[in-house]
């Protein structure tokens, strides 16, 4: 039984794909696993009418991403992938003419029970322009795919919300100062320790928070109560 998608995921990859400079952001799970065995769940950023038509041309049975994504789990640039085949030049070409990009990167997510989903990226740009945001980001997509299946794990019933780990008092104070508008050397100074240590303290709150960057971390903590301003 397939699944509509829900606004809050949806935000989410928006907020993703502003956050990267991004074309789209694409999640979508094809096996939420447990007691939602079977059951289709996704969102995406790309006109609805591209999702359409890659259903009603069935495009997932040959599409290449899909087929790398279900026999294996490391993540996948798009131009690493066999491309050759009349069907599968006809799939990249109608996804070019509805502005997919030409350059993509997707995390596959394997799970117990047959839980399988994919996470994607995508953007229109040149080799160079591509070769250097996936230097820059690969990492943190990694991260943020993750991040986004345990969220829609939670949406749809597949697996009970858990609580965020509880930040420490250094990274309390690293937020709450960033929340009342400091900068991050200003940050450094009043706590007496080097960006570089300031970094992982933010790293590491982002990462117990779900957030996107430090910024979003921050809101996320105010959001909670566990930082007042």
């Amino acid at each position: 039984m397939a699944m509509t998608s829900q606004p809050d995921l949806a935000a989410l990859l928006r907020a993703v794909r502003r956050a990267y400079d991004l074309d789209n952001c694409i999640y979508y799970a094809l096996n939420l696993g447990g007691p939602r065995g079977g059951d289709e769940f996704g969102a995406m950023t790309y006109p609805e009418a591209w999702h359409q038509r890659y259903e009603e041309v069935r495009y997932r049975d040959l599409d290449p991403v899909v087929t790398a994504s279900l026999g294996g789990f490391a993540p996948i640039d798009w131009k690493d992938l066999d491309w050759s085949g009349r069907p599968v030049r006809r799939l990249l070409s109608e996804a070019h003419e509805f502005r997919v990009g030409n350059h993509g990167y997707t995390v596959p997510i394997h799970g117990p029970n047959g839980q399988f989903a994919m996470f994607s990226v995508s953007k229109q740009c040149a080799e160079r322009r591509w070769t250097l945001l996936l230097a820059e980001a690969a990492q943190e997509w990694l991260i943020i795919a993750h991040h986004v299946h345990r969220q829609a794990l939670e949406m749809t019933g597949a697996v009970e919300r858990q609580p965020p780990p509880p930040l420490s008092p250094r990274e309390r104070d690293a937020l709450a100062l960033m929340a009342a508008g400091r900068s991050r050397a200003q940050v450094a100074h009043r706590l007496k320790i080097s960006e570089s240590t300031l970094r992982v303290y933010l790293d590491s709150a982002r990462h117990k928070l779900g957030g996107l960057n430090a910024v979003h971390a921050v809101a996320l903590a105010v959001k909670s109560g566990a930082v007042k301003i």
